[in-house]
């Protein structure tokens, strides 16, 4: 075992609790800025600030699909404790898709949905840290 090993979990553990905190902004959005409105606590506003600076600049599918994400997690899309947002966000995107282009869109894969999934947490999470090291 090498001498760093030690920091590595360490630091290992943060990265991960740093994107628990990056999900749950994300999703929580609405709530946290309401209750940051009334504390003001710093931060809990740099975490909006990242969440703010990443959906800012999410395209339209993207955009899209992280309102059906919220929406899915709202509305607690658990089946005897699996998570099951995919497929509700899957026909939600796709309903959305075929309004937009006037006929029926493709499903969007479960991969693609995951990893556009971890892609805004891992930036909510790494504009948080930049805001934080400032």
């Amino acid at each position: 075992m090498a001498a760093w090993d030690d920091e590595w979990k360490s630091i290992q553990q943060r990265i991960r609790d740093d994107r628990k905190q990056a999900e749950h902004f994300l999703l929580c959005y609405r709530q946290e800025l309401a209750q940051y409105q009334q504390e003001k606590d710093q931060k809990t506003r740099d975490w909006l600030k990242a969440v703010e600076m990443v959906t800012d600049r999410v395209s339209g599918q993207k955009a899209d699909f992280l309102r059906l994400r919220r929406e899915a997690w709202r509305k607690h899309f658990y089946y005897r404790g699996k998570e099951t947002w995919v497929p509700y966000v899957q026909q939600r995107y796709r309903n959305i898709q075929a309004e937009a282009g006037g006929r029926r869109a493709a499903l969007a894969g479960e991969r693609t949905l995951r990893l556009w999934w971890r892609e805004l947490v891992s930036d909510v999470a790494n504009v948080h840290i930049r805001i934080k090291n400032k």
